[in-house]
């Protein structure tokens, strides 16, 4: 009995070796006269299915999942590419000889630098300039194609703009609007939060005493500190919660006093605010999810018995504020054709395509 089922497993084993070498081999589809393997889906698929394999691991089901995606959209575009060259070749079309020639120099200068390099790359590719000329005169054709029966197509007229526009109003509206400017000094490994303290400290009073805030920033911040600290425009809405409130209580101009973070093991956060003589008088806690949770007041020259101890110190500036508005046409036309016109193309695409599919023979395996 335990020989034959040894025997029964080395059978299915080498049923199953042989399925897959036959899955490896084997065709996946056929559009018109055409022949798609499994070998070129597998190139098609290749960086795609590489960039899952890094991200999520080879043995995780996301993978599989990917794999199985990247394999289905690869033979989709193979089919496609089949059935328009298909139809360029069977239309009566010539693509001159002269073209492909032209397009191949490009190829070399741009890619390989000459002609002995393309040579050594297809040997390292263990393929055929013939192949390559082939791929190269599909590739042309395609674009061709495309430009005729896609690009040339597109027509995104002003009231098509106008309505897409006033259909998508909400996506055009802004809350109100801050340009902060700030110094963040961070505790390293070796250094005591007291000691970040008094040199935010000294950098206050120096601003204080007449010192450009962007030009101190330019100095001293451990962060932004080739943009002399700009942190650029941010909706009011869009910051964490404790660096909103700050930005908040300041007008454009006016800059804020030291104030930390400190993060305890939950994700939580304090901010920690200190006068002008450094001294910690109180700490406001927020949740991983922005919710204020907690006030805490002190009076306290340094960090002893303090929820959490603070990582980095800050100065902030807000530079300008703007009031909520909605974004007008004029300033959202650009944006709104880019999105018009991708959406266009997709759309005849899809036409096009399926209008081949019904003049052409194609069967999945």
């Amino acid at each position: 009995m335990k020989l034959f089922c040894c025997l029964t497993g080395l059978l299915l084993l080498r049923l199953s070796v042989f399925a897959d070498m036959e899955l490896r081999n084997g065709i996946v589809a056929i559009a018109n006269e055409a022949i798609i393997t499994a070998q070129d889906v597998e190139m098609a698929s290749a960086q795609v299915v590489e960039s899952a394999a890094r991200s999520y691991g080879r043995t995780s089901p996301l993978f599989r999942q990917k794999w199985a995606e990247a394999r289905n959209d690869a033979v989709e575009q193979l089919v496609e590419r089949q059935l328009i060259l298909a139809d360029f070749n069977t239309g009566g079309r010539v693509l001159p000889e002269s073209i492909i020639d032209d397009r191949i120099k490009d190829i070399i200068r741009d890619r390989y630098g000459n002609r002995v390099n393309l040579t050594k790359n297809l040997q390292a590719e263990n393929t055929t300039f013939e192949v390559f000329r082939q791929k190269t005169r599909d590739d042309l054709i395609l674009r061709i194609m495309d430009a005729h029966n896609v690009r040339e197509q597109i027509l995104i007229s002003p009231a098509k703009l106008e309505r897409y526009y006033q259909t998508n109003l909400h996506r055009y509206k802004l809350a109100d609007q801050v340009k902060l400017r700030v110094i963040v000094l961070k505790r390293g490994a070796g250094s005591s939060p007291d000691e970040v303290r008094n040199l935010a400290g000294e950098i206050l009073t120096k601003i204080d005493g007449g010192a450009k805030f962007a030009e101190m920033a330019a100095i001293y911040s451990d962060t932004q500190r080739k943009d002399s600290g700009d942190w650029g425009w941010f909706e009011e809405s869009k910051l964490s919660k404790g660096f909103a409130e700050m930005a908040a209580s300041l007008k454009p101009g006016e800059h804020s006093g030291v104030f930390s973070l400190a993060r305890e093991e939950d994700d939580s956060y304090w901010i920690f605010h200190y006068d002008k003589a450094g001294r910690l008088v109180k700490g406001r806690k927020y949740t991983a999810k922005e919710a204020f949770v907690e006030e805490k007041k002190f009076d306290q020259p340094g960090h002893d018995g303090v929820p959490a101890l603070p990582l980095e110190f800050y100065l902030m500036q807000v530079d300008e504020k703007k009031s909520a508005y909605t974004r007008p046409l004029a300033e959202m036309r650009d944006e709104i054709e880019r999105e018009l016109i991708a959406q266009e193309r997709v759309r005849l695409r899809k036409i096009w395509i399926d209008r081949l599919r019904v003049k052409s023979f194609v069967r999945y395996f």
